[in-house]
């Protein structure tokens, strides 16, 4: 039970790096320890996913018992007594356990992770009841295999974009429809006065006009959903509007680059997005660049890249959402989301001109496969399968001579 949730827990924090850093930042602003760089940030995020990924792979296999039935139950206290004081003073949105595959409130965290503590401390006192799914010659095989899967899995998503998206604004997302939800629905009732007599009827049922109107209420037929997103809003501060729904009603090509803040940004291609700017003005289509940051630092941002294109607003952490790199860029098409490129992967307008998502088809139905995180837990298992073949194998003469060497009559 153990194993599996530290396996998903250090995986979709892997999977998504700068999610666990934003989610360790707010952590140690609420104890705080605000001080610290987004680089130590983002080290400690990486370095936690690796810490449960490596734990729950060698719970599952069976192998360090010594070392990673203790260790479990240290971490889960750490992150139980967190928790405790998370859920006691808040300042803690939501936990983070499970990166933004899941949200889950601060209460069912704690009791989660109560849950698991309790079951880690049966681990670790009974451990020497393991059972050793890889023998001792082949748990190096174990141990290699879940640091290069993790690694590969943090280096993706570091710098390019996270080969899973769990967030709202994957690729193939329609912004149309989850950015509206369904409202609630109410049915009004009138209550009516004639002759002292009252009566109350629906807003279709009309009384002749001996009925004088004296009241109404509203009743609750169904309960309306709210939009996944939100808080999607692109403002256009030089006219005084908001172009969201310019962007989403448009049904061909729209361009988006997200800046969460120039002052950080990358340069490194800010050539191929003036480039681009250009080619879509040329082409007459929408291109928008949106940031959160204020007028001086935008000034200091032209003078930097020579930018001509016009600059919209969004909220910081709305861009964040949107795509985990500074800048980056969104393609849509009629309100859908076709294409999200890393700053080091937006594509030259030649690219562009030819596939305005930079993939042919076979390439982009392989694209897609990988993106699913059905692809990525069968990566995970069938090497783990592998090796225990293997391993059987492998063993299977060292298993023979052993029973030999202890019982040599009944072998005989």
């Amino acid at each position: 039970m153990l194993a599996p949730v530290f396996v998903v827990s250090g995986f979709v924090k892997a999977v998504d790096p700068l999610d666990s850093m934003y989610k360790v930042k707010e952590y140690a602003e609420a104890f705080s320890l605000g001080a610290l760089s987004d680089d130590w940030l983002l080290l400690f995020a990486l370095l936690q996913a690796v810490a449960e990924f490596l734990l729950g792979v060698f719970l599952l296999m069976g192998v360090y018992r010594k070392f990673v039935a203790p260790a479990s139950a240290v971490i889960m206290l750490l992150f139980t007594s967190l928790t405790a004081v998370v859920y006691v003073n808040g300042g803690v949105s939501d936990c983070g356990c499970f990166g933004a595959a899941a949200t889950l409130s601060n209460g069912a965290t704690l009791v989660k992770n109560i849950v698991m503590l309790v079951l880690a401390v049966v681990v670790m006192l009974g451990r020497g009841r393991f059972v050793c799914n890889i023998s001792s010659r082949c748990r190096w095989m174990v141990t290699l295999f879940a640091v290069f899967y993790i690694a590969s899995v943090e280096i993706l998503g570091l710098s390019h974009l996270p080969v899973v998206d769990f967030s709202p604004y994957s690729t193939g997302a329609d912004l149309r429809a989850l950015t509206q939800g369904v409202p609630d629905e109410y049915r009004v009732f009138y209550s009516y006065e004639c002759n002292g007599d009252t009566i109350e009827l629906s807003k279709d049922e009309a009384p002749d006009s001996s009925w004088v109107c004296v009241s109404s209420r509203s009743e609750l037929v169904s309960k309306g959903v709210a939009p996944l997103i939100g808080d999607f809003s692109i403002i256009d501060w030089d006219n005084d509007c908001d172009a969201t729904e310019e962007i989403l009603s448009d049904s061909g090509y729209v361009c988006i680059v997200a800046i969460e803040s120039v002052e950080t940004a990358s340069v490194s291609r800010v050539d191929k997005i003036n480039d681009l700017y250009d080619f879509c003005i040329d082409n007459n289509i929408p291109f928008y660049v949106t940031t959160s940051s204020d007028d001086e630092e935008l000034a200091l941002w032209r003078k930097r890249t020579g930018a001509e294109y016009p600059i919209y607003w969004t909220d910081a952490m709305v861009i964040r959402r949107m795509i985990r790199s500074n800048p980056g860029m969104l393609l849509l098409k009629d309100g859908v989301i076709v294409g999200k490129w890393n700053v080091s992967d937006i594509p030259a307008v030649e690219e562009f001109e030819t596939s305005p998502t930079k993939m042919p088809d076979k390439i982009s139905g392989i694209i897609e496969l990988m993106r699913g995180w059905l692809f990525w837990v069968a990566l995970f298992v069938v090497p783990l399968l592998f090796i225990a073949i293997v391993d059987t194998v492998v063993s299977r003469p060292a298993r023979r001579a052993v029973a030999e060497q202890s019982n040599p009559e009944q072998t005989e």
